[in-house]
């Protein structure tokens, strides 16, 4: 044990050690009023609004959204964030068809996601910049969810040091009795996209009756992929067709097209004739036009199991998860710089020869908890420990060995331009990479709680806290992939990590006065290498019985992902076509740039965790019985950033190379703690309820806008990103619902905001254009006026509203290049329908 986990005890006693005093317990009287815990809070409280700013998404608005996944529910929850790559692109090794939860325009490793108040592993694959270091919501069945619980002011007091811009909970059915099942269909008015949904819900035994309760869920989706090609703005990466478009097609062709190995700048020359509709400075491919995805395919299958027992006034419940997914993901035949016998000797091809590059996923989530809770004399205990884990394994097929690749190519026994080589010889060049990863978490959680003392105003409710974790990451790619040599691959760093995290926690809710409570929280956590302790105090004022002002401050302090300490260095490819970084390359101003290149990232052991402090201001609001509402101001400071320099920054400062193989420029940026951020916006959200002779309308309007997104490196000045490529500084959802009987249904207007077309920060150069707002309609209607049986129908994007066109998109390769930001789809319209049936 470490040397100082007697400070983490002592922590997580003080405020027990005058709870459990003698004379107080005497003075305790049982609670006859029912209090629940909410996010946010570990004390039981009457009423969910609190001092904090918490939003929860009930079982039935999820299903008037019409969503089929978590990662499509966001579109429907204006306060979370869109980056939707995972979804939208089969040709990332580690990302595709992965989905994480972001807020407050931080990334995903910034948002705590729990289910049902347990943490769960990490995705156990990510690259070593740490993007991707988080939980993987794609894994978890929409079907299965109770509600969403999301707090927006940070947790990290309560449940870890990690929740800097909140926490996002997932609570899942539980306790039912009788049985249910259900089928889902869909498809988008194109014939593509194709959605199929079946499941069951089956429990047993009433707790209150018979001291027992069990429950077991099984849901299986499927998805067919959208094409590129089938869609009008992604159907090709010659985007001349727009307004300002330029032509995005890649320079590594079937033709093979010579470098001038010396600047390594295309020639304009190729190996074989190019077609002229291909042609334009040099022979291009157009990587759209068939193979790459537009929406992902999906394959998953899960199950849950949930139990509880009542004996001698405990309560004991045991939890088991299980979810996989069963993907593959195609991309383009082998790209990269061949070694030939003729010409400049280097040819930018494309071996088509070989066939499409395959990637077989298997992901599976894993989680288990064992937990029993009761009282003493009129002290809630409770304990939990448990297991969960992330398993992924990539399968590649169609890639070579680069030892003997390389030899083949250059003494023309493989000619990658054309299709006439020996099959069986070429097959005898073939790899079949494969990459593992596991992530897990272990965790043993202990829980106090109750009233402290009476004080003028009501009784003080306390809880503390004791809690243990241990996280590690193994992540195993193919010995050839760790040594760069792979043709058509990158090179994959192998990371074997673990880290033990011991954690006490004091929270108390004080009854100022009679409209005045506050919220202190203390947290310390001790990691293996530093410690901190985070505080958070909050309070609410009920001003009159129909205004409360609430505010809160809270610090965080994110420990580094493991793969960013403890991983090794990867790289990437890079194009540059900026001007200005031609020249610091010395690039001729004569010669066009466009210059191929490898990102080179990595991992760095010294980085410290990173910092932040949060803030907020809010009102509460129901001036009448049907219209209630909430202003949040938020803001958020952090410091120590861990970020890699950008690609310009890197060649500005000199960090460039050349690759012994075959001359390419590296260009090499690192993690470092080296930046600041500061994001503040605002959230308002107001409903209206109408009872009249026809049913009941709600009309409810949410808005989140982000005022700043600022950053800055050490020594320069702040750059603000707000309003910039996929940061809109507005995301709006609008709803209409309505109540008659058997009779339900919604519509709602789903609005992003647009932005100026550029990642570069503000100020915007003259002429940059603007990518406009997007919205899209939704439409659903549901009936259960037939016995046991309910049926709901509905469609997305009912006007069928194609995506803004994004330049910066289109053509920069870090991007997707569908033509439009990753915070939407150009699925178009989509219709479903759901049938279910309840038996007893």
């Amino acid at each position: 044990m470490h040397g100082k986990t007697p400070l983490v005890f002592g922590l997580g006693l003080a405020f027990g050690t005058l709870a459990l005093s003698p004379a107080v317990i005497a003075q305790q009287t049982p609670q006859t009023l029912e209090r629940v815990e909410v996010t946010g809070s570990a004390i039981k409280r009457s009423e969910a609004e609190g001092p904090a700013p918490l939003e929860i998404i009930t079982r039935q608005e999820i299903q008037r959204t019409g969503a089929t996944t978590l990662n499509e529910l966001m579109r429907s929850i204006p306060s979370l964030d869109i980056l939707d790559q995972g979804e939208l692109v089969s040709n990332s090794p580690i990302g595709s068809g992965t989905a994480s939860f972001r807020m407050r325009g931080l990334d995903d490793t910034n948002l705590l996601v729990l289910l049902n108040g347990r943490r769960l592993p990490t995705n156990a694959l990510y690259d070593s910049t740490g993007a991707g270091a988080s939980v993987d919501v794609n894994m978890i069945p929409l079907a299965a969810i109770e509600r969403v619980e999301i707090l927006k002011d940070g947790g990290s007091a309560i449940y870890g040091a990690d929740a800097v811009a909140g926490v996002i909970n997932i609570i899942t059915r539980r306790d039912f009795r009788g049985g249910d099942v259900y089928a889902n269909y869909g498809i988008s008015s194109r014939g593509d996209g194709e959605e199929k949904r079946t499941g069951a819900v089956f429990g047993f035994g009433d707790l209150d009756q018979d001291r027992y309760n069990l429950m077991v869920t099984v849901d299986y989706f499927k998805r067919d992929p959208i094409y590129r090609k089938d869609r009008n703005l992604s159907k090709s990466a010659d985007y001349r067709r727009f307004p300002g478009g330029l032509d995005a097609r890649s320079p590594f062709a079937p033709e093979g097209n010579y470098v001038d190995t010396s600047t390594f700048e295309l020639t304009g020359a190729s190996v074989q004739p190019c077609p002229p509709e291909r042609y334009n400075e040099f022979c291009r491919f157009d990587f759209n036009a068939s193979v790459l995805t537009a929406y992902n395919g999906a394959d998953h299958l899960s199950t849950m199991a949930f139990g509880s027992l009542l004996a001698g006034g405990v309560k004991m419940s045991g939890e088991l998860f299980f979810s996989q997914a069963e993907n593959t993901f195609e991309s383009h035949p082998v790209p990269d710089f061949f070694a030939v016998p003729s010409g400049t000797g280097f040819i930018a091809g494309r071996f088509m020869q070989g066939g499409p590059r395959e990637t077989e996923r298997d992901s599976r989530l894993f989680s288990t908890a064992l937990a029993a809770e009761g009282n003493v004399a009129a002290y809630e205990w409770k304990l939990e420990l448990g297991h969960a884990e992330s398993r992924v394994t990539n399968n590649d097929r169609n890639y070579y060995d680069e030892r003997l690749w390389r030899p083949a190519t250059l003494n023309g026994s493989i000619d990658p331009t054309v299709n006439t080589n020996d099959p069986a010889f070429v097959e005898s060049l073939k790899i079949r990479p494969t990459r593992k990863g596991k992530s897990d978490v272990e965790y043993v959680n202990t829980l106090l709680r109750g009233e402290a003392f009476n004080l003028p105003a009501g009784p003080m409710g306390f809880a503390t806290g004791i809690q243990y974790r241990k996280q590690t990451l193994r992540d195993t790619p193919d010995p050839l992939s760790q040594q760069d040599l792979v043709v058509g691959s990158i090179q994959q760093a192998a990371v074997s990590a673990a880290e033990e995290v011991w954690s006490a926690f004091g929270e108390l809710n004080v009854p100022v006065l009679r409209n005045v409570e506050a919220q202190l929280a203390l947290r310390h956590d001790r990691y293996s290498d530093y410690d901190a302790t985070s505080p958070k105090v909050a309070a609410k004022w009920n001003v009159v019985p129909e205004l409360s002002v609430r505010a809160s401050y809270a610090e965080s302090f994110r420990s580094p992902a493991l793969k960013q300490r403890f991983g090794a260095r990867e790289q990437g490819a890079a194009t540059i076509t900026e001007r200005e970084q031609c020249d610091q390359l010395g690039i001729a101003p004569s010669s066009p740039c466009n210059v191929a290149a490898f990102q080179i990232t990595g991992a760095n052991p010294n980085l410290k965790p990173e910092k932040a402090k949060t803030y907020n201001l809010g009102l509460v609001f129901q001036p009448f019985a049907r219209l209630s509402g909430a202003l949040d101001f938020w803001w958020i400071y952090k410091k120590d950033d861990i970020s890699t320099l950008t690609i310009p920054a890197a060649i500005e400062n000199g960090f460039v190379g050349r690759d012994p193989n075959d001359g390419r420029y590296l260009i090499f940026t690192n993690l470092q703690n080296v930046a600041e951020r500061a994001v503040r916006g605002v959230d308002f959200d107001v409903q209206y309820r109408q009872p009249s002779s026809l049913g009941i309308f709600t009309l409810r309007n949410a808005i989140t806008y982000t005022d700043s997104n600022r950053t800055r490196e050490a020594g320069q000045n702040w750059t603000e990103f707000a309003n910039t490529y996929a940061q809109p500084m507005y995301r709006n959802v609008f709803r209409v619902t309505y109540e008659r009987g058997a009779w339900s249904g919604q519509t709602q207007a789903r609005t992003t905001g647009g932005f100026w077309d550029t990642d570069q920060p503000h100020p915007v150069a003259t002429g940059t254009r603007k990518v406009g707002s997007f919205t899209e309609v939704d439409l659903s209607v549901r009936y259960a006026g037939m016995r046991n049986w309910r049926i709901e129908g509905g469609v997305l994007n009912m006007f069928d509203k194609e995506p803004p066109f994004s330049l910066t998109n289109a053509l920069d390769n870090q991007y997707s290049q569908l033509g439009f930001a990753e915070l939407y789809t150009n699925r178009g319209r989509f219709f479903y329908v759901n049938v279910g049936y309840r038996f007893q």
